[in-house]
Formats: C-alpha cells, sequence, structure tokens
C-alpha cells in the first residue's frame, strides 16, 4: 500500500545516508499508519521501529530508545514474546 511504500523509502533513504528525507517519510509514514490503523497494527509497529532506527542514527537516543521501548510493547501486547517480530524489537 502507499503507506509501506512511503515507509520503504524512507528506509532507503536512510541507508544512503540522506537521513533528512528519511525523516520526513518515516514521520508522515507513521503518522498515517496511526491514524488508519491504529497504534498496535504490526504496519504502525513497523514504522514506530524503523523512526526509533533513523533517529538513533541521528543521534537522538532519548528519541530512538522512547519509540523502540513503545514498538516493543506494542509487539509484545499484540503477538506475544516469541513471535519474531517482537524478538527483532528487542
Amino acid at each position: 500500500d502507499t503507506l509501506t511504500s512511503i515507509n520503504n523509502l524512507g528506509s532507503l533513504l536512510q541507508d544512503q545516508g540522506d537521513l533528512d528525507g528519511a525523516g520526513a517519510l518515516s514521520r508522515e509514514a507513521l503518522e498515517g499508519h496511526r491514524e488508519t490503523l491504529g497504534d498496535r497494527h504490526p504496519d504502525t509497529l513497523t514504522s514506530i521501529n524503523n523512526l526509533g532506527s533513523l533517529l538513533q542514527d541521528q543521534g537522538d537516543l532519548d528519541g530512538a530508545g522512547a519509540l523502540s521501548r513503545e514498538a516493543l510493547e506494542g509487539h509484545r501486547e499484540t503477538l506475544g514474546d516469541r513471535h519474531p517480530d517482537t524478538l527483532t524489537s528487542i
């Protein structure tokens, strides 16, 4: 879908070193996922995790930690402790 494509492009830009461009797209994807799917949908949790990774690359460790914790809590609540997506969030 469109939001997944936006999220994927943000990840590509992050990999290419365009952290500002990646940030704009990652935030757009996360906002859209939250609005359309809710906070605990797997796609929303992936967007949260991706933005956390980007913030870590940008040196915003406090912001990255908050998002990483949110993604982990969401995965645990919705998928359980042993699901591969939960384990990736740890």
